[in-house]
């Protein structure tokens, strides 16, 4: 049996990308603070800003099952407000949970996953990353989230090429707009609406965007094709909208592109 670990697996696209993975016939793992127990899914308390709990977490899992086979990173949060006004803690909170946390679950996984003997479809495991479309254009008024994910599909590409020579692969999946309950538990500052007076309209758009946004259930569909699909791409988006988002940040001018997100986002 093949063994799929997914970190923030407690709710939204993680939970139903480990409840997918357990239909698919994995002994899946959820790596969370939580414990939401879903049919299927082994649930191991784990931290992502802990580095403690990562390694007991993926020490537990090499003496029991002695693999990994897909390792999908999806545990986050957000933040939201503006750039001048957001402060030191809630930084440092946001790039500790997206973007070191995912790279100190990685560092641990891999002495196992390196090591591993190779599987039948000729590669020892693969590594997803759930990133966002927000990493290709830049929201306004969520800049640090922005950023996070930005670092992490850059990260993806550095890693693709490390991990090449010992048969592991590596795929980022970029959803765009999702209906989960990620977006309520967003902490949003609106500290500065006098100094930025769009700001509240922005995040209220980007609230009603992912209010009519794809279900996990969808989302957490991509995620699956990176686990499973023979030859994973690097880069994946969740939907058709997504695709063509991505084509029109390769086809745009900058100034043109900036400008669009900001008619979006009432800037």
């Amino acid at each position: 049996m093949k063994i799929a670990v997914i970190t923030g697996a407690s709710s939204g696209i993680g939970r139903e990308t480990a409840r997918q993975m357990a239909d698919k016939g994995y002994k899946v793992y959820d790596l969370s603070r939580s414990d939401k127990p879903q049919a299927g899914v082994e649930h191991i308390a784990c931290d992502v800003t802990n580095r403690t709990t990562i390694d007991a977490a993926i020490q537990q899992i090499a003496q029991t099952d002695g693999r990994i086979d897909v390792l999908v990173l999806c545990a986050g949060m957000g933040v939201a407000g503006s750039i001048e006004f957001t402060k030191e803690e809630e930084m440092q909170r946001q790039f500790n949970v997206n973007t070191y946390g995912p790279i100190r679950v990685v560092q641990a996984a891999l002495p196992l996953m390196r090591s591993q003997q190779m599987g039948s479809n000729g590669e020892r495991g693969r590594i997803v990353f759930v990133s966002s479309m927000a990493a290709v254009f830049g929201i306004p008024f969520q800049a640090m989230y922005s950023a996070t994910k930005s670092a992490i599909n850059s990260f993806a590409f550095s890693l693709k090429n490390e991990l090449k020579a010992y048969k592991l692969t590596v795929s980022c999946v970029q959803p765009g707009d999702v209906k989960t309950g990620f977006g309520a538990a967003r902490r949003t500052d609106l500290a500065g609406s006098d100094v930025y007076p769009n700001m509240q309209a922005a995040i209220q758009q980007m609230e009603h965007d992912e209010e009519n946004g794809l279900t996990a259930a969808a989302c957490a569909k991509r995620v699956v094709k990176a686990c499973t699909k023979k030859n994973p791409s690097l880069y994946y988006t969740s939907d058709f909208l997504s695709d063509l988002e991505c084509l029109g940040n390769r086809l745009l001018p900058t100034w043109l592109a900036t400008k669009v997100v900001g008619m979006m986002y009432h800037c």
